[in-house]
């Protein structure tokens, strides 16, 4: 007796939450990022090895695509010059209560050419990117 393919479907398991806490590295970089923070705001510390930034709420910009959540957080404006951006693509993962569930997901570091006139003042390319791959471990954290 051949089952169809609705019957064949597995429930999804109760026993698995949507991981709200992210702890990503490469080599001496790391990020953390946080859903939502004991503040009630998403939050996303940057660490390049040397220096430490936290974005809290609004700083981080969320975006759903095909790719999964884009957190996108401006990492240094420079006046009348380019603008640096790093965008997390943050897959869904769910995990078990208590069972951290490990990751590998690109980073991009892109930059915005412009000027005081807001339009680049030189031909090519307005937007360069740099992608890089993190890894690390995802897990619930109540709040």
């Amino acid at each position: 007796m051949a089952t169809s393919a609705k019957s064949a479907r597995i429930a999804p398991n109760p026993a698995f939450e949507p991981a709200n806490h992210f702890e990503l590295r490469r080599g001496r970089k790391r990020i953390t990022y946080d859903a939502t923070s004991f503040a009630g705001q998403r939050q996303l510390t940057y660490d390049n090895g040397t220096e430490s930034r936290t974005f809290i709420g609004d700083d981080v910009r969320s975006e759903e695509s095909a790719l999964g959540t884009l957190l996108t957080v401006v990492l240094k404006v420079i006046f009348d010059g380019p603008k640096d951006f790093l965008t997390l693509v943050l897959p869904e993962v769910l995990v078990e209560s208590g069972k951290p569930e490990k990751l590998s997901t690109p980073v991009i570091f892109h930059t915005v050419q412009g000027s005081i006139a807001g339009r680049p003042l030189n031909p090519g390319p307005v937007q360069t990117y740099e992608e890089k791959t993190f890894r690390g471990t995802a897990s619930f954290v109540l709040s």
